[in-house]
């Protein structure tokens, strides 16, 4: 597993959304990094974007380089968002891959 500090530049793949397809309901990023695909929740995908030189970029499902991404807010919550050459279309984040969480969790149990 790779830390996103010892990164300046990632590539976000697929987003998890907890409830309604928004980008302020996006709760965890899928990225590429050098050692594979990796996740991480949004607030440390956002401590990340908030130290100095780091970069993330949408990737587009061609594997071209997306729009930008950056931090925005609300005044009540922090959440990404994708810069977009075209102001009609939706948010490039809500355009990519989305994977949710089971809500039924297996426990194996011990014998």
């Amino acid at each position: 597993m790779a830390s996103l500090a010892s990164y300046t530049t990632l590539y976000v793949t697929a987003i998890r959304v907890d409830d309604a397809v928004d980008v302020r309901n996006i709760a965890a990023v899928r990225w590429e990094g050098d050692l594979g695909p990796e996740e991480s929740s949004v607030a440390d995908f956002v401590a990340w974007l908030d130290h100095g030189d780091a970069r993330a970029y949408v990737r587009r499902s061609d594997g071209r380089r997306g729009p930008r991404i950056h931090v925005d807010h609300d005044g009540v919550q922090r959440y990404l968002r994708s810069r977009s050459e075209d102001d009609s279309l939706p948010d490039a984040l809500l355009l990519l891959p989305q994977w949710h969480v089971s809500k039924t969790k297996k426990h194996m149990s011990r014998r």
